[in-house]
């Protein structure tokens, strides 16, 4: 539609809440936003758009007033938003309480379980320690056991060579024990016979007899000095045999000895065993323990994370609300200076109104000049 068009309706483009006229032929210069009444001609550059000073202040009122309803509409609506962001506030920092109890709870007992895990693997290596040093402990008594074993035996061979000379110089003595008194008899043999023939003989040969009877008490006292000997060797032999019943016996009791500290290197060993295989056991079960709170870390982070990126768009919408609000307090700060102006201006103009009466009424009061003056009674 056209402009000039009788029937066509204008709109001030600086008011939004400008009502809406037809222009015709009756209002050349447009009718007021207000009222709607024809515009008086405008003597500015700008056109006019309120026929008075009237419609000008009740339009600014009622855009103020629509302004203060969106103002007052929007501080709701953000106290709303507010009211609703509270709970979820509650319940986010409630989720933060819970995480981070959850965290040290799972810090504080995948603690516990490392030091209980570190305390039986330390246990476990005092055990393995202690059966490393009863294994070597076990393995010095074997080999001390090991050598006095061979001592043993080199001492019995010893009393074994002692005794095989002993009895081969016994018998060596036994016998040259014999063929001295087997020679001695024939000799004291000779010698009777040599007595009875002595009988019969010279004086000489009574000095030989005298002679061969020396001769055989000295035979006698080396028989006797042999058998002392002989005697002698014997006891050495029983001794020699005693000390070979000794060795034997302190060789059995280091036999039993090594047996017995075998037995126990075996059972350290075992035990060794054992402990290595609860060490194994235990690490694996520590590490069993550290992924799964590893684990657990992660699921708790991501937890974290997610619970973090709600905090941060929630802490994003409260800013955002933030924001309104204090924009709305601003717009209502802006509005009550305006109403504060406006109370001001609507003072002066309502001192302006009085004054401008009381000289109306003055006016009023006084006569115009060379106006008659109005009868006194007299």
């Amino acid at each position: 539609m056209r402009d000039d068009d009788p029937g066509a309706t204008t709109r001030s483009d600086g008011d939004p809440g400008a009502a809406t006229v037809p222009a015709d032929a009756a209002a050349p210069h447009g009718r007021c936003a207000w009222d709607g009444q024809p515009l008086p001609r405008s003597t500015g550059r700008r056109p006019r758009q309120y026929c008075s000073d009237a419609c000008k202040t009740a339009a600014s009122r009622a855009r103020r007033k629509e302004q203060l309803t969106a103002v007052t509409t929007a501080v709701a609506e953000s106290g709303a938003v507010l009211a609703e962001a509270r709970p979820l506030q509650e319940a986010l920092r409630t989720l933060v309480d819970r995480f981070a109890d959850k965290v040290d709870l799972a810090e504080t007992g995948a603690l516990a379980r490392i030091s209980a895990a570190e305390a039986e693997a330390a246990e476990d290596r005092a055990d393995a320690a202690i059966a490393r040093e009863q294994a070597a402990s076990a393995d010095r008594a074997r080999i001390s056991a090991e050598r006095r074993m061979r001592e043993a035996e080199q001492a019995q061979r010893l009393a074994e060579e002692r005794e095989d000379n002993a009895r081969a110089d016994l018998e060596r003595i036994g016998e040259k024990t014999r063929a001295e008194v087997l020679e001695l008899g024939e000799k004291l043999g000779d010698a009777k016979k040599a007595t009875e023939l002595a009988e019969s003989v010279t004086a000489d040969q009574a000095n030989q007899l005298r002679a061969l009877r020396t001769e055989n008490r000295e035979l006698q006292a080396a028989r006797t000095a042999l058998d002392d000997e002989l005697t002698e060797r014997s006891r050495q032999l029983q001794a020699t045999q005693n000390t070979s019943a000794q060795l034997r016996k302190r060789l059995g009791e280091q036999s039993d000895r090594a047996a017995a500290l075998a037995l126990q290197l075996a059972t350290a060993a075992a035990d060794a065993t054992t402990a290595r295989e609860e060490t194994l056991a235990t690490h694996a079960d520590l590490e069993r323990v550290r992924q799964r709170h590893d684990e657990q870390t992660q699921h708790l982070r991501a937890e974290l994370e997610a619970a973090r990126q709600q905090a941060e768009a929630r802490a994003t919408e409260l800013i955002r609300i933030q924001t309104l609000r204090e924009a709305a307090q601003d717009l209502i700060a802006e509005l009550r200076g305006q109403r504060e102006d406006l109370k001001a201006r609507h003072d002066a103009l309502y001192a302006e109104v009085g004054k401008l009466r009381a000289d109306l009424d003055q006016l009023r009061v006084q006569p115009a000049p060379g106006a008659p003056e109005p009868e006194q009674d007299r």
